[in-house]
Order: structure tokens, then C-alpha cells, then sequence
């Protein structure tokens, strides 16, 4: 396959992260850096490589871009908001990859595949951080029978650039967030969506229900009756042992094995901040459906990234960059 990958919004604090580690793991192939600030864009171009900045418009057909521009694949690291990525990529059959969107808005994107299945690989893939979570409770469910319940407890650092946006992110998601219980879909608000939830290191923080297409995610892969997801902002436990800021996650998951129940806690810890994290983590599941991981290329198709890689093969890949992950399966 021949082209340059779109990266939109490639400038930004989550964009710039997946651009800078696309670039480590994949050396010889073509970038163009698209955003409003062709300055910018040109900056950082110029210091990876092999790339090109390019002035692109998400509220315009084809992005704003020529009819002759010469694009592998269509990244948005922004909001497709007028769907014109998803658009543009299915007009030209070429593979879209989105972390931009909200789970109550991806409706309209499965419309707009469902109307022509054939045309584009497509990886929707706006999970917490793009998709850590899922797979260390993957990992954590290997050898259960049954899935009851998992819980999801994520704590950004109050001093972490992303993190009072992940927290204002909580208020654009609509009125609640889609969680799972006792085998039925709610959407939890007002008392019902708080619950404290421990960190890493056992403190224990305030947190509330968010709804990231993990929620989804893990229901489908589990069955669980009851799933939920809470966020909290505070110091977080790499900060308080004098170390740089962390991101943190723990996963509980009840189930059973053999008939007897068990309750597993699992943990990820990346003191490289929110949007290292999430850069690294789109840029994995991106190399994956291109085929530049070592393996073959993902035909068209609808994609979450656990359906791309193997649970231990990506949480391999985030300790090789650093991050500290514990999984329990007593």
C-alpha cells in the first residue's frame, strides 16, 4: 500500500504523542501532519522526518484537502464532528482510525459503515488512553468460567495537562454515563454515578461514573451483568513516592472458576502522563491494522482495537515503554 498517513489534528497534546511514537516504531513511512497551524505542523515534521505538514479543515468535504492528495490512511485525532474523515476515507477506500469521539455519538459512524461495509478498514478507538483498560481486564479474565462484574477505577494526576480536560469530558458525554447492572444497560446520574475507589496505592478518592467505549468493550467480551467505569483526579500515587506523574488504572473483576467465585484486582501505572499513554497506545493499534506490526493487514472491516492484538502482545509493548503492569489471576 502506498500513500502518506493523515494524521488530523497531528499538532495536538494527545496528537503530537501518537504522531512521535507512530514515527519510532515505524521509520520509512510517509506522514502528513494536518491541522489549522501549518507552522506548527512544519515544526514538527521537520523534526521526526519524513513527513509534511498540510492545512486541513474537518468542517469541509474531503477535509479541505485536493482531490489528488495521495493518503494511506485517515487518522483523526480530533472530533469528527461532520463525519467529512470518515467520509473522505470511505470515498477513497482507505482505512479510517478515530480516537476523537464520544460513545453516545458512534452511532452515526456505524451508519455511515454500515451503508458501505466493504469500503474501508475502520478502527473506532476512543477508549481510556485507546485501550490499555480493556486489555488488562482481558488479561485479568484469563481462566474464569464466569464474569460477574468488573469495576473500573481510573486516577489522573491534578497536574497532568490532560487531566482537567478529561474531567470536563465527563460534562460533554450527556446526561449520565452508560454503565452496566444487573444485566442491563443504565445510564448513572446524580448520587448513583459517585463511588469511592482506591488508587494504586490504596488511597482512597472520590470518583465519578464516566462512560469511554470500554464500558462497551468489555461487556461484549465478558457478559458481565455488571460493569461501570469511574474516573477521579488527585495526586497520584507515583507523584506521592516523589516520582513524575502517573496515570493509573485498577481493574476488579468477580467471577468464577469451577464454581467457586474468585475477585481478581489488576493494575497499570504509565508515569509518562495521560497523553503519552494514550499516544502510544493508538499508535500500536494504528501500525497493527496498517501491517506494519509483523503481521498481515486488517481487511475492511469495523474494528475495536481489542480485536486487533492479543491482550499480553500490547501490555508487552506499554512495559517495553515503561509502564508498570501487575495482573492478578489467583
Amino acid at each position: 500500500m502506498t500513500g502518506k498517513i493523515l494524521f488530523v489534528g497531528g499538532t495536538g497534546v494527545v496528537g503530537e504523542q501518537m504522531v512521535r511514537h507512530f514515527r519510532r516504531h515505524n521509520r520509512n513511512v510517509p506522514i502528513l501532519i494536518g491541522g489549522r497551524n501549518t507552522d506548527k505542523a512544519a515544526a514538527l515534521a521537520h523534526e521526526i522526518g519524513f513527513a509534511e505538514p498540510v492545512k486541513v479543515d474537518t468542517a469541509q468535504p474531503r477535509l479541505g484537502l485536493d482531490v489528488e492528495a495521495d493518503v494511506r490512511a485517515v487518522v483523526m485525532l480530533v472530533p469528527d464532528a461532520g463525519l467529512h474523515g470518515l467520509q473522505y476515507a470511505l470515498n477513497i477506500k482507505k482505512p479510517y482510525f478515530s480516537i476523537g469521539n464520544w460513545l453516545v455519538e458512534v452511532g452515526a459512524e456505524m451508519a455511515h459503515f454500515i451503508r458501505r461495509p466493504k469500503a474501508s478498514t475502520v478502527v473506532l478507538s476512543s477508549h481510556w488512553h485507546g485501550g490499555p483498560t480493556v486489555f488488562l481486564a482481558l488479561a485479568s479474565m484469563k481462566g474464569l468460567h464466569t464474569v460477574h462484574s468488573i469495576k473500573i477505577s481510573a486516577v489522573v494526576d491534578d497536574l497532568d495537562p490532560t487531566g482537567p480536560a478529561a474531567l470536563e469530558d465527563m460534562e460533554l458525554g450527556g446526561a449520565g454515563a452508560l454503565a452496566f447492572s444487573n444485566g442491563r444497560r443504565v445510564w448513572l446520574a446524580g448520587a448513583e454515578a459517585k463511588r469511592t475507589i482506591k488508587a494504586i496505592d490504596g488511597r482512597e478518592f472520590s470518583a465519578e461514573a464516566f462512560a469511554p467505549y470500554d464500558i462497551v468493550s468489555l461487556q461484549a467480551a465478558s457478559g458481565a451483568g455488571e460493569v461501570r467505569f469511574d474516573l477521579a483526579s488527585g495526586v497520584s500515587s507515583s507523584r506521592l513516592r516523589g516520582e513524575t506523574i502517573g496515570t493509573e488504572v485498577i481493574v476488579e473483576i468477580t467471577g468464577e472458576i469451577d464454581g467457586r467465585q474468585t475477585v481478581r484486582r489488576s493494575t497499570l501505572e504509565f508515569t509518562r502522563g495521560q497523553a503519552a499513554l494514550t499516544g502510544l497506545s493508538a499508535a500500536l493499534s494504528l501500525s497493527t491494522v496498517l501491517g506494519l506490526a509483523a503481521r498481515p493487514a486488517f481487511p475492511p472491516g469495523l474494528y475495536f482495537p481489542e480485536q486487533l492484538m492479543e491482550p499480553e502482545w500490547f501490555l508487552d509493548a506499554l512495559k517495553e515503554a515503561g509502564a508498570t503492569v501487575r495482573i492478578n489471576l489467583s
